[in-house]
């Protein structure tokens, strides 16, 4: 079962995820798909604490350092 989501993202992170999709073969739903299966299922981590300069919090994301996670994608799912 997956869900789709609609997220923000800048026009700088988009056209390097752009590039990255490209160099890839995947399309850039695929690419930040994978990012954020391998994020989960290499137990990354989101910290966050509060913020002293302003309103809000500080948020910290953790990446697995030493990821084993290997996402096999199908041809058929790539989109690119």
């Amino acid at each position: 079962m997956s869900e789709k989501v609609s997220i923000k993202i800048s026009s700088e992170v988009a056209s390097k995820f752009n590039e990255i999709a490209k160099n890839t073969g995947l399309s850039l739903d695929k690419l930040i798909e994978v990012l954020l299966d391998a994020f989960i299922k290499g137990d990354g981590k989101i910290y966050t604490g509060k913020w002293d300069e302003g309103p809000g919090i500080r948020i910290l994301p953790d990446w697995p350092r030493f990821s084993n996670v290997i996402i096999k994608v199908k041809k058929e799912e790539m989109g690119g």
